[in-house]
């Protein structure tokens, strides 16, 4: 099984591209599992050049409602024609910032019959798991700040009740596959972990915390080395300077997840 980043902020490897986003592929060998598909349709031009058609994936999972996760979401609805998207409903939700709509495209209709909604923990392939939740057991370790939901005219704090992440389960071990963790990856390490009684050895995705104060990346790297975690792949909205920050603290293996970079599970 492997994970292939299909578009994120950096790139470097010729003939690719890279933008403010992020998308995977999940490879089970059985199964092709999309999850995200960055802010334009770039991602599918990204993935054709890295071997895999989008029209031949199984199936997409959306891991929360911003526009640079979900901005290729409309191109491969027409692409894929028979692929079920699984997201949660609150993904749809009117989401912004102080000054910008940042949200699903208005051209997406959530009554999609392709759409499931997602409210419990679903296996979507062998050892591949999905969940709607997470339990918020640090609370220092959420990123909510600046972010919005508008109702009825007005703005209300958007808690991200739409966020969602994957755990792939592999030799008696959870990696784990996050996309901004605007609920926090501790918290995601610390639902996946208990809820499957068994140890983390990888995480892989974005960690949000690009303008987060010492204190929050000393919470992360303590936790991370406390449970053992070997490997941490991490990108997008985690940030240069705190992706070194990392690298010098964590015990385990550090690496910055640009576009193309293959993780073998």
């Amino acid at each position: 099984m492997k994970i292939v980043t299909l578009i994120e902020n950096m790139v470097v490897k010729s003939g690719l591209v890279a933008e403010h986003g992020l998308s995977f592929m999940i490879d089970t060998g059985q199964a092709k599992i999309l999850f995200d598909t960055g802010q334009t349709r770039l991602f599918a031009q990204n993935a054709q050049k890295l071997g895999y058609e989008i029209s031949s994936v199984d199936m997409a999972v959306i891991s929360h409602g911003h526009y640079d996760h979900t901005g290729g979401l409309a191109h491969f609805i027409e692409t894929n024609e028979t692929a079920p998207v699984y997201i949660k409903k609150e993904a749809f939700n009117l989401k912004t910032s102080i000054d910008k709509y940042n949200g699903i495209s208005p051209v997406i209709n959530s009554g999609n019959k392709r759409f499931r909604f997602i409210d419990g923990v679903s296996e979507l392939a062998k050892n591949v798991f999905v969940f709607p939740f997470v339990e918020n057991y640090f609370p220092i370790d959420r990123h909510f700040d600046g972010f919005y939901i508008e109702e009825n005219g007005a703005l209300k704090p958007d808690d991200f009740s739409d966020e969602l992440f994957l755990v792939i389960v592999s030799g008696n071990a959870l990696t784990i596959i996050s996309s901004c963790s605007h609920t926090g990856i501790t918290n995601m390490v610390e639902t996946a972990r208990l809820h499957f009684n068994l140890p983390v050895k990888r995480v892989v995705g974005g960690f949000h915390i690009k303008n987060s104060e010492k204190k929050v990346v000393d919470h992360i790297v303590h936790h991370f080395n406390t449970v053992g975690i070997e490997e941490i792949f991490t990108c997008h909205c985690t940030g240069i300077d705190q992706f070194v920050e990392l690298k010098k603290g964590c015990n385990s293996k550090v690496f910055y997840n640009h576009t193309a970079k293959e993780i073998v599970v």
